[in-house]
């Protein structure tokens, strides 16, 4: 099971309680904040995977898209630009995952010129599915472009109650498929939820791993 925390970049301290979790998770870093850079070398330097959190237009138009993002409205030119820029600010990244992105994920052409930068950079994607219209894996699998999705949002509600029934969830989801992949936030309490379950992964059998791992291995099962 991999599990990913987005909208890291803000500052240093919202990464201490995911450090100190002690397992494998992935740390996703929006471009163009005050710490973004940080953040990706002090992850990275823990051993913690990074991810660019790319900001993707959202199809509500009362959502701002923040710094480094992608809109339908840009060329293709554009969009390479912006995203060659944002995994210049996020030093380490190895794969990218977006951010919103129910408007931009639902557009091939937008999709394929995304796709095209992670492919050159021999990076791979994964998916939030903020749409059913996504149409990013199918974009992907024709460009050659690893990719993976989200199984699970784990904090739309940042209350311990829910994220707990969340992360049960995902574990259902991994005992079932043999895999799964959750989604929570680094500024929520989703990192200090998940340190109480951790005792209940490891009797389960369900090991944690950096979202890289999980992608290789659906790719081996043929999933």
């Amino acid at each position: 099971m991999a599990i990913i925390f987005d909208d890291a970049g803000a500052n240093l301290e919202q990464l201490e309680p995911i450090l100190t979790l002690g397992r494998p998770v992935t740390i996703a870093i929006l471009p163009g904040l005050p710490a973004s850079r940080a953040v990706s070398e002090r992850a990275a330097a823990a051993g913690l995977e990074v991810l660019l959190h790319l900001p993707l237009e959202a199809a509500e138009a009362d959502r701002r898209l923040g710094p480094g993002g992608v809109t339908t409205a840009m060329t293709d030119e554009e969009i390479i630009t912006v995203v060659r820029a944002g995994l210049a600010d996020v030093p380490g990244a190895v794969g990218i995952n977006g951010h919103m992105g129910s408007k931009a994920t639902a557009d091939r052409r937008v999709m394929a010129a995304v796709l095209a930068v992670v492919g050159e950079r021999g990076l791979f994607f994964v998916d939030s599915r903020t749409t059913t219209r996504t149409v990013a894996l199918p974009v992907a699998r024709d460009l050659g472009v690893p990719a993976g999705e989200r199984t699970v949002f784990l904090d739309n509600e940042d209350d311990p109650a829910y994220i707990g029934g969340q992360i049960q969830q995902l574990l259902q989801a991994a005992r079932t498929r043999g895999w799964a992949i959750g989604i929570g936030h680094a500024q929520r309490m989703t990192a200090e939820v998940l340190r109480q379950f951790l005792p209940e992964f490891d009797r389960a059998g369900i090991v944690l791993v950096p979202v890289s791992a999980e992608l290789a291995k659906r790719v081996r099962d043929g999933d």
